[in-house]
């Protein structure tokens, strides 16, 4: 096939559709990704605040103060 007679725009034109469909497709990824990481942090910022015990009754509700 000879691809002289193809004019250079339709020849761009065909290579940005390329790129195109490519970032469509690492977007998709990047999303996926994303999406895996947040419910990874929630995961951990939940398993950390049921680890804490939970306060003392008492404890900042009242000062000593000695002089």
């Amino acid at each position: 096939m000879v691809i002289s007679g193809i004019s250079s725009s339709l020849l761009q034109q065909i290579n940005n559709g390329a790129t195109q469909t490519g970032d469509a497709v690492s977007i998709k990824m990047m999303r996926e990704a994303l999406d895996i990481q947040s419910a990874q942090a929630a995961q951990l910022i939940n398993s950390v605040a049921e680890s804490v015990p939970a306060p003392a009754k008492g404890n900042g509700q009242h000062i000593d103060i000695k002089v």
